[in-house]
């Protein structure tokens, strides 16, 4: 049923048109696990609007807004916040901005994030929780009871040091936890992020089906049973997340993937896979994190907001960190953030240049031109800032020994995509030829840069592959992710490594909500209410390991800190793999009614380019067995 029939506008006074723009913030990044909490609900609920918009509302602060696109209406409790310029609204990304989200992603695979016009007007309407707006869109709330947090340390209480950070693209590797009675319990170095996701406490024990009375417990056969099931029978699967996970699950999926006839899909797609786009057409000037640490004079941030997303990022990497060919790093070292609003990141900068929201592709233009020594054709102001400062900004940038932008989804998720993007590259090329500069995508989990090593070593693209056709294909826009649901194409998925529940835009979860969804993932998700069954498994950095690739390109090895009690991802995988090349031999065999002498036998570890043990299937309960 549509919202808007469900709950009619009751609001008081007029409404407003405004421009919508949402993503991270440090709050909403720390309920990530905890997304069955209030706490979820209450942080990825708020609407940041400008003071002189509240007045015009005639609303106070705290006051709730009906937040209404033709995709449908959300209420918001509003923050009154001048960071932003009147007319334009912060959301925090999550399931409230994404349930009045068009699904439409201009042949890119990323929908409009940024810079959506909105109406919004005050309202007496209550908030309502996240369970609620997924069970709106056609999901089941979960309710069983918090089950703990199902790990084994054989060696006792310890304390573990270099660890790395299981969160974002920065996995940091100076993590030192301590261990006691089989949990973590401190969290030392590590951001807020990084301490939340490492003492969650919530993770499921067991594999659950929804059923017409609820979530029921079943075993893991019975879920690995029941997906092969789903996946041989689907004519459309598709396969989504993959950047939650380590390299070696990665590779069984794609195996998956190939067998199946399925779409294989990663989380690129709907955040920097405009950047991949871009890349693919003009390059990659890019360095590691190291290059950018030792070298860099100026620093660009541009549509991102690393205190938020990247906590440690600028204090490990570029703003506050030493450098070992800069003397007096900090002082000699120049900060310059582009953005709509005055985001954290923009408050410490050297220079914060506001832009009008979906003007950075003019930005990039006019400073293009400047460089060029054609100043004289830039008009007085380009998307809100003015000509001079423009100028003065590009002579910041060419006095650099040493320069870098890394830019965020505030480029890939508004007005101009990859474009965006590729007009940033061109910035950078334009640059060289008089200094030297490089050019980061702020990736935002942990293996994001991962899976597009991992797919396409294997497939040979980066995200978004069709095997429907026996061979790899790559179009985003018809095999992404965001446009397969909208399209109500795909009759099974499984989730693995995201949360497309508290991600995607309605269209989506609606659809995956009326087929066969089988959701991965050591967490009770917003993705578990729109699926059939949840599998539970270890946790990767806790008690599972594998490869992992930091956002810059360079690959990490993600140790385990305790022995699991439950599979790892791969396992899973390579069990769902033996599980549907059974079921498909058997009914070849049924078909051509003949008899397999030499059968196939368990997947191939080289083909997988995964360490298998022997290719036996190991029962629950042996957990030493599971691991590599």
């Amino acid at each position: 049923m549509h919202r808007m029939q469900m709950f009619p506008a009751t609001g008081r006074g007029a409404a407003m048109r405004m421009l919508m723009n949402s993503g991270r913030t440090y709050k909403q990044g720390e309920q990530l696990y905890y997304k069955e909490s209030p706490e979820y609900s209450e942080q990825t609920s708020l609407c940041f609007i400008n003071p002189i918009d509240l007045f015009k509302l005639e609303i106070e602060e705290g006051g709730n807004v009906e937040i209404e696109t033709a995709t449908g209406t959300t209420v918001f409790r509003t923050v009154a916040s001048y960071d932003l310029v009147p007319g334009e609204i912060f959301l925090p990304c999550g399931p409230y901005a994404n349930f009045i989200l068009p699904p439409c992603t201009h042949s890119t695979g990323a929908p409009d994030f940024k810079t959506l016009e909105v109406e919004i007007r005050p309202t007496e309407r209550e908030r309502v929780s996240a369970w609620d707006l997924l069970e709106t869109e056609g999901g089941l709330r979960y309710d069983l009871p918090s089950e703990g947090c199902p790990t084994r340390s054989p060696e006792g209480d310890k304390t573990v040091t270099d660890v790395l950070c299981p969160l974002c693209g920065c996995v940091c590797d100076d993590i030192e936890l301590k261990i006691r009675d089989n949990r973590i319990v401190s969290c030392e170095n590590g951001c807020l992020l990084c301490s939340a996701k490492f003492l969650a406490k919530n993770r499921l024990i067991s594999p659950i089906r929804k059923t017409a009375a609820g979530w029921k417990k079943i075993s893991y056969e019975e879920a690995i049973r029941y997906t092969a099931d789903v996946l041989v029978e689907a004519e459309r699967p598709l396969l989504f997340g993959w950047s939650g996970t380590y390299g070696e699950a990665q590779c069984i999926g794609v195996s998956i993937a190939e067998l199946i006839g399925g779409v294989i899909d990663n989380c690129s797609s709907e955040c920097h896979g405009p950047s991949i786009m871009a890349i693919q057409e003009v390059g990659h000037p890019g360095c590691t994190l190291g290059q950018v640490k030792n070298r860099a004079d100026v620093v660009i941030y541009w549509g991102s907001n690393p205190i938020a997303s990247h906590p440690r990022h600028m204090s490990r990497y570029s703003t506050y960190t030493d450098g070992f060919f800069l003397d007096n790093s900090f002082m000699n070292r120049t900060v310059i953030v582009f953005d709509v609003r005055k985001t954290e990141t923009a408050k410490i900068a050297d220079e914060f240049v506001r832009i009008k929201s979906g003007g950075d592709y003019a930005v990039f233009s006019a400073l293009r031109a400047i460089i060029q020594g054609k100043g004289d054709v830039i008009p007085e102001t380009v998307a809100g800032v003015k000509k001079e400062e423009l100028v003065r900004i590009a002579g910041i940038m060419l006095q650099a020994k040493f320069g870098t932008f890394f830019t965020g989804i505030g480029l890939t998720q508004s007005r101009g995509k990859y474009k965006n993007v590729r007009n940033a590259i061109e910035l950078v090329d334009e640059l060289n030829r008089h200094t030297k500069y490089t050019l980061t995508p702020m990736r935002g989990h942990w293996n994001v840069y991962g899976t597009n090593q991992t797919f396409t070593y294997m497939t040979g693209y980066p995200y978004a592959v069709d095997f429907a056709h026996g061979v790899a294909y790559y179009n985003p826009g018809e095999t992404s992710a965001i446009d397969m649901l909208s399209r109500k194409e795909v009759d099974a998925c499984i989730i693995i490594g995201s949360d497309p529940g508290a991600h995607f835009p309605r269209a989506c979860n609606e659809h995956l909500a009326t087929i066969p969804t089988i959701v991965i993932d050591p967490f009770p998700v917003m993705s578990t209410a729109i699926a059939t069954v949840h599998i539970p498994v270890a946790m990767t950095g806790v008690d599972a390991e594998g490869a992992a690739y930091r956002m810059d390109a360079v690959p990490l090895w993600m140790k385990k800190v305790m022995e699991p009690t439950q599979p790892n991802d791969a396992s899973v995988l390579r069990r769902l793999y033996d599980a549907i090349n059974e079921r498909k031999r058997t009914s070849e065999m049924t078909a051509n009614n003949a008899v397999i002498i030499d059968s196939a036998g368990p997947v191939n570890s080289e083909m997988m380019h995964v360490p298998l043990s022997d290719g036996k299937i190991v029962e629950p309960g042996r957990a030493d067995d599971w691991e590599r």
